[in-house]
């Protein structure tokens, strides 16, 4: 897997990414377009100024890659920003070289990252602003389907176990199920596909 970090100025890669990725490179963004240079998952810093849009430009330029932006201050809002605008991933820049090879192999297989802590919240703010579609799909069975409305809700496994009256085990069983058969790898991707979101 190949990993490549665009450098804005003074804006580079923490010591832990280099640690991570010893074989990652770190171009700036003309040097990266210039030289074609091939990446399976693109990092990027929020600190480097018009992230957004040089988020927008990777996505545009390179086919297929993930992207993966990087804060020294994560917080739910910059979160949601970097998910709604196609970033694949959003961690904390200083993470440990061992998550941030995590992060990397979720992404690059379509997954999302967004750490677990803002999970709920992003899942929180998509149904808000997208409610839950008024059909589920019909090849879930009905405690399948109430399981993925909990998901999409915003509440952790205990907490569906709890409401439904199920076991932690038993949610864990019916989400690797739900996951296989609406085609979705995480509960964001499950969340968009059931808020008419851009995952179908």
């Amino acid at each position: 897997m190949r990993n490549l970090f665009l450098v804005a100025g003074a804006v580079m890669p923490s010591p832990r990414w280099r640690d991570a990725f010893a074989d990652g490179v770190c171009f700036t963004w003309d040097v990266a377009v210039s030289a074609r240079i091939k990446a399976d998952v693109v990092w990027l810093s929020a600190v480097a100024p018009g992230w957004k849009e040089l988020l927008a430009k990777v996505l545009q330029q390179f086919a297929d890659v993930a992207v993966v932006v990087v804060s020294n201050m994560p917080d739910e809002r910059e979160a949601q920003s970097a998910i709604v605008n196609g970033a694949r991933g959003y961690c904390h820049a200083w993470s440990s070289p061992e998550q941030l090879r995590e992060v990397a192999q979720v992404v690059s297989r379509g997954g999302y990252w967004v750490g677990q802590a803002l999970m709920s919240k992003l899942i929180n703010v998509i149904t808000k602003k997208q409610p839950i579609v008024d059909e589920l799909p019909g090849e879930l069975s009905e405690r399948e389907a109430e399981v993925a409305s909990e998901v999409v809700a915003g509440r952790s496994n205990k907490e569906i176990a709890r409401v439904l009256g199920i076991t932690e085990r038993t949610v864990k069983a019916h989400l690797g199920s739900i996951f296989v058969k609406l085609n979705v790898r995480d509960r964001l991707q499950l969340a968009l596909r059931l808020t008419g979101g851009k995952e179908k």
